[in-house]
């Protein structure tokens, strides 16, 4: 496997979409984990902001799933998160949050009824989209 690229398991992709469908009309948020840029497992957050535009998770939980994420001796590949109603670009919110340059920003996108995901690096308060592959659901 190549180095750099992100490769996101098809059950995990499968579990994000659903969890940011069921969570319309609001932002969902979550966690994509694993090892060596491949994601095997999804943590699903709760949008405590309940808003179509933001989202905000209390320091307690996220300590507590990064925690839990350790323990299972995985790393935090990406943040992922909805818009709604917006385009899958990183908003300057996005960007200013965004907490590590290691850790990639997935994006869901519902605009216009359309679903779109795209895949960013962020660092230095810019972000370049980064290609992913979804591995088939077995």
């Amino acid at each position: 496997m190549e180095e750099n690229k992100f490769i996101i398991h098809g059950i995990q992709y499968d579990m994000m979409i659903d969890h940011c469908s069921l969570y319309l009309p609001y932002e969902a948020c979550g966690i994509l984990a694993g090892r060596n840029n491949e994601v095997d497992s999804i943590w699903k957050l709760e949008n405590e902001l309940k808003s179509d535009r933001r989202f905000f998770i209390s320091k307690n939980k996220i300590e507590d799933t990064v925690r839990e994420i350790s323990k299972q001796g995985k790393d935090i590949l990406a943040i992922y998160h909805s818009h709604p109603t917006t385009t899958p670009v990183p908003s300057y919110l996005d960007i200013v949050n965004h907490p590590d340059p290691s850790v990639k920003l997935v994006i869901v996108s519902y605009k216009l009824n359309v679903l779109k995901v795209k895949c960013y690096d962020i660092s230095n308060g810019l972000y370049k989209e980064r290609p992913f592959s979804i591995t088939p659901t077995h």
